[in-house]
């Protein structure tokens, strides 16, 4: 197997390595000789990720068809005949932009997810300054570097299994909640998205195993 990582001066290009070793199924990493790099990848179920493809693709042609009747005279060819009252007209106009505000929001997160899955990557590199995280769509994300000296605090937080956001949020159908936390510069920053229990803990020991060695150069 490859892991494809990116990572020049204090941003990123791509490139893969087949001298990765790997936490699960889902995390590859390898040391270099003076950074050591990470990748996580989504979870993909073959027959969930076709459902909410065509899932995906139904919702955009119905959002995009009400486009079609609120903005570009759909209802007017549908509001004829001798029943035609122009104030229930006015309401379904009404009603037609507040359903695609709703659905534009809904249609952002969906894609968003989506793509998250056939291309989203978390990208991580440990050097002798600060560790990068990038979390990519193929190649396009902006990356943010923290510096060592400016890290107050690197934690796991293991999500709360009985609560209902962290069950929606760790569906297969959503980006998912992040279980790493570094707190840098009074902010916080998030990452490691949908990871599991055993494998969040296996990476979080490599990682402050690595970011301790790394900073002592």
């Amino acid at each position: 197997m490859k892991s494809c990582f990116s990572a020049e001066g204090q941003d990123f290009f791509y490139f893969c390595s087949s001298m990765a070793k790997f936490i699960g199924d889902r995390i590859s990493t390898e040391d270099h000789k003076k950074s050591t790099t990470i990748v996580i990848t989504p979870k993909r179920v073959l027959w969930k990720e076709i459902l909410f493809g065509l899932w995906c693709a139904g919702f955009t042609f119905a959002g995009v068809y009400m486009i079609y009747l609120l903005a570009f005279g759909g209802m007017e060819e549908l509001a004829v005949g001798v029943n035609f009252d122009q104030s229930v007209y006015e309401q379904q106009q009404i009603y037609l932009a507040i359903f695609i505000a709703f659905w534009a929001y809904f249609e952002y997160a969906t894609l968003k997810a989506f793509l998250w899955i056939v291309i989203g990557r978390e990208l991580i590199m440990i050097d002798t300054e600060a560790v990068s995280i990038k979390k990519s769509f193929w190649r396009y994300g902006k990356s943010n570097r923290f510096f060592f000296e400016n890290i107050k605090n690197f934690k796991y937080e293991k999500p709360d299994s009985l609560s209902l956001n962290t069950f929606l949020d760790n569906s297969y159908w959503s980006t998912g909640s992040d279980v790493f936390k570094l707190d840098y510069m009074g902010k916080s920053k998030k990452f490691g998205r949908k990871l599991e229990e055993k494998e969040a803990k296996q990476l979080f020991k490599f990682m402050s195993d690595r970011m301790k060695k790394w900073r002592k150069h």
